[in-house]
């Protein structure tokens, strides 16, 4: 039998839906529809291209293997999401949502850096890769916080402890 010591609530979400919604991406990013789309929807084109002439720039080698190697990272970061979320050990726990907030920050930073000040404040024109981006992040880093600041309870205490069979 294996106990995490996470409450239920920020368990399902940083333990489960979080690792499901990495899966998620890099399906789409290695598989289907592949890199390449992957690629130019981090951005919508009605605000990075501000003309019908302007066209997406061609997808060179490079531009793939970042993409590859990004949503690479989406398979490592969900079975680090997992295992740590799962783990007993409180500074494990802690120690990840501290480091993932902090990462979460940097990841809301790089949409607003690429999209630009004007475009990121315009949400009607979100594509659901900024809206995953940017809310996701935002709402996790929510949940990431609560859990270092016990608002789920404390992480030790048998009320908050889940057992998995």
């Amino acid at each position: 039998m294996t106990s995490a010591i996470l409450p239920t609530i920020p368990l399902i979400i940083l333990g489960v839906i979080e690792p499901l919604l990495l899966l998620k991406a890099y399906h789409v990013g290695i598989i289907n529809p592949g890199a390449y789309d992957y690629f130019t929807r981090q951005l919508p084109p009605d605000l990075v291209y501000t003309t019908k002439s302007t066209q997406p720039p061609a997808f060179p080698p490079q531009a793939e293997l970042i993409t590859l190697q990004l949503v690479n990272v989406l398979l490592l970061l969900a079975g680090v999401a997992v295992v740590c979320c799962f783990s007993r050990d409180r500074f494990t726990v802690k120690g990840y949502c501290v480091a993932v907030a902090f990462a979460d920050y940097g990841h809301i930073w790089a949409i607003y850096k690429a999209l630009g000040s004007e475009a990121f404040w315009e949400f009607g024109k979100w594509n659901d890769m900024v809206w995953g981006g940017v809310a996701a992040s935002a709402l996790l880093n929510l949940v990431r916080w609560g859990v270092v600041f016990d608002v789920f309870g404390k992480l030790n205490n048998e009320e908050g402890k889940v057992k998995m069979k």
